[in-house]
């Protein structure tokens, strides 16, 4: 973590694509190791069991400290999406967290999860992205700079979660700056979300190539926050489990930007989102949970996390 801690608050983009130049790839070896000592079937479980290995970089790969994390922001064009989430839900879902009340509460103390909190700046929405860039270059860094902080209390299994007032039609126009506009709309985006991404589009078309042109023109704070979580757990060999939408739209970003640099993640499920089956197709990593969840608080995030612990706990700890 020395690079991280050295790197000054205001990362400009040159050096945030250094840094992702320098990270370590999946152990393979190890990998192999603990496949051959599971004395198990190629299955889901062991599939998973060779996910922590390789990116744990250890033969006894295990899950002691996990940690779901999420990720709250707000947008300024959350106030003309009247089916979208606003910024008084977005805090009093924050203010539920953090008094550890509510269902990702209520499934981390279950699965003994850690849970973690970030509120960025709530009350001081990102600018309107169908008509300018959401942040600026230096702010976007800072924040994806800040996301790293994910891990520094450690941990050895990483949820993480975006939820942001405007945070679904943000997810969209970054879905259409990546993968082209839906020419088949799904009939749960509402007209208004419909009109704000093609304004987006039409806006920034010129940007595409840049993914991370296209995190701070299109994303939110939480976005750029779930990028430096997604990178900092890279630099540490820590698994990242992907919930909603957000962040696998975020994943494939951060893919664009270095091939494979999301391929320490997986996916808890599908979500609501009209994006959600594309993304996922998009991404190419495993998703954990069958079926769609419409929560906003990571509950499925933590549901995942507590499979795999439940996988791991079958190998005991590496599974002799």
């Amino acid at each position: 973590m020395s690079k991280i801690n050295e790197t000054p608050n205001l990362l400009p983009f040159d050096d945030i694509r250094a840094l992702v130049d320098d990270l370590p790839g999946m152990d393979v070896k190890a990998a192999n190791v603990f496949a051959a000592n599971a004395r198990r079937s190629t299955d889901r479980i062991s599939e998973i069991g060779m996910w922590m290995a390789g990116w744990q970089a250890n033969t006894r790969p295990g899950i002691r400290r996990p940690v779901v994390t999420l990720f709250a922001a707000s947008h300024a064009l959350a106030t003309n999406l009247e089916d979208g989430l606003q910024i008084s839900e977005v805090a009093a879902l924050v203010e539920e967290i953090r008094a550890r009340a509510g269902p990702v509460a209520k499934a981390c103390g279950r699965a003994e999860l850690g849970l973690k909190v970030f509120e960025l700046a709530l009350e001081l929405p990102v600018e309107d992205f169908s008509a300018t860039a959401a942040m600026a270059e230096t702010d976007c860094a800072a924040t994806i700079a800040y996301g790293m902080e994910a891990t520094t209390d450690g941990c050895d299994l990483l949820v993480v979660r975006g939820v942001a007032a405007g945070g679904q039609a943000s997810t969209a126009a970054m879905t259409a700056a990546l993968l082209g506009e839906d020419n088949c709309p799904d009939h749960r985006r509402s007209p208004a979300e419909t009109d704000i991404v093609g304004k987006a589009v039409a806006t920034h078309r010129s940007h595409f190539s840049s993914p991370l042109e296209v995190l701070r023109r299109l994303g939110g704070r939480e976005a750029a926050a779930i990028s430096g979580a997604i990178m900092a757990a890279r630099m540490q060999r820590v698994p990242v489990i992907l919930d909603g939408s957000q962040a696998v739209c975020v994943a494939l970003l951060l893919d664009r930007l270095r091939q494979g640099l999301a391929d320490h993640c997986v996916i808890s499920g599908h979500d609501m989102h009209p994006d959600s089956n594309r993304l996922c197709k998009a991404l190419e990593r495993p998703v954990l949970l069958s079926g769609r969840y419409g929560d906003h608080d990571a509950t499925s995030g933590a549901l995942a996390a507590s499979l795999v612990k439940d996988a791991m706990a079958v190998f005991d700890g590496g599974g002799e």
